[in-house]
């Protein structure tokens, strides 16, 4: 099953980095409405896209699925045009993400490269991302 076309647009929000372009995206990921964003809401909202691409539900994203992966975050920020959202198409590139170079990604790979992400942007090391933190 190929992703449609809003699960490709939600994608490269999906990698968090178009909070600051787009409020709207980060309110729908706040689950608590508290202007912020845990790595907790991240973790739970990148386990649906990882869930999207994993075609075959082994826990693995292949070579083809990581493609299509690519595919729709190349297409996401053609869309928009939103710098954050480029950036996003080399930032979750599978060098990026696959951690032990195997070839494949990971459940855990998929959550340790976000955690590494998170991590870097949270600039004011609180634990919680908001605008200042871009």
């Amino acid at each position: 099953m190929k992703p449609t076309i809003p699960a490709l647009f939600a994608l490269s929000l999906a990698a968090g980095v178009a909070m600051a372009e787009t409020p709207a995206f980060m309110t729908s990921m706040d689950v608590d409405k508290d202007g912020f964003l845990t790595l907790a809401e991240l973790e739970e909202y990148r386990s649906q896209v990882f869930k999207t691409f994993d075609t075959n539900g082994d826990g693995v994203l292949d070579s083809a699925e990581y493609t299509e992966f690519d595919k729709a975050r190349a297409a996401a920020a053609e869309q928009t045009g939103a710098p954050l959202q480029l950036r996003a198409v080399h930032g979750l590139a599978r060098e990026r993400t696959d951690l032990n170079l195997d070839g494949r990604v990971t459940r855990e790979e998929f959550r340790e490269a976000l955690t590494q992400w998170f991590n870097t942007h949270d600039k004011t090391k609180d634990g919680v991302l908001g605008h200042g933190d871009f």
